[in-house]
């Protein structure tokens, strides 16, 4: 299709129709022959009583004069209809926006509209499916995360909670949970009350937590998860049974 005739056609009717021709895009989905120039009205604020069907003729007209009738098809559409289509999922409207190429939008109506189809956020669309069954693992890895993190908050705050009970059983005031593995050796594991395993089954939960939170790991293998349980769940009877003998 000639570039010269097209932008001839496009400057003397939005130059007759400044108010009523809000978009203008064409498509050439076969080469010359698939050219369509597809001309968008808006009829929510028609001026002079200006109706489609004689814009549809004057387009025409200038079209014959130009010899483009024979390069490219017009199809008109009124903003509301074509809205409508829209709303309703015309596999047809979508190809028109999607091959389309813009020629005329001064109001920035056909390119926004080109780019949320494009990346899924009109609903009906294929690229709108391809990014729902894009997101749904996604979604799934954020809800193992969540269901992780919850899990590892749980068991550290069982190891902290339990670790700080003897040592405040000895004088010590409640140390931070950095701090504890080091107060663990110094007043049992030293003393032969504690064994040092303990302290790095404490080490593990708490360091893989941190990790966890700060996304240093994305996500655990439940292998690693009933692994950290089970060392939490013996770290915790220890404290219990090292409570009872400092409380004696």
């Amino acid at each position: 299709m000639n570039a010269k005739k097209t932008k001839s056609l496009i400057d003397r009717l939005t130059k007759k129709y400044p108010t009523v021709v809000k978009s203008i895009w064409m498509t050439s989905s076969s080469g010359k022959e698939g050219d369509t120039i597809i001309f968008l009205l808006d009829d929510t604020n028609q001026v002079d009583s200006i109706t489609t069907n004689e814009i549809k003729l004057e387009a025409q007209k200038i079209a014959k004069s130009l010899s483009l009738s024979s390069e490219a098809d017009l199809i008109f559409y009124k903003l509301s209809d074509y809205w409508e289509l829209i709303r309703h999922g015309s596999p047809v409207t979508f190809t028109e926006i999607r091959d389309g190429i813009p020629l005329y939008d001064p109001s920035g109506f056909f390119l926004p509209l080109k780019k949320l189809l494009m990346g899924g956020r009109v609903p009906g669309t294929k690229e709108a499916m391809k990014s729902l069954i894009q997101q749904s693992p996604l979604r799934l890895l954020r809800i193992e995360r969540i269901h992780t993190l919850s899990v590892l908050d749980a068991l550290s705050s069982a190891v902290v909670d339990a670790a700080q009970a003897p040592l405040m059983g000895v004088g010590v005031s409640p140390p931070t949970p950095k701090n504890v593995p080091e107060q663990l050796r110094i007043h049992f594991v030293r003393k032969r009350k504690l064994s040092p395993e303990y302290v790095k089954y404490y080490e593990d939960v708490i360091r893989t937590w941190k990790s966890l939170e700060h996304g240093e790991l994305k996500i655990l293998k439940p292998e690693k998860i009933d692994e950290l349980v089970e060392k939490a769940t013996r770290f915790v009877e220890k404290m219990e049974h090292l409570m009872q003998r400092v409380e004696k």
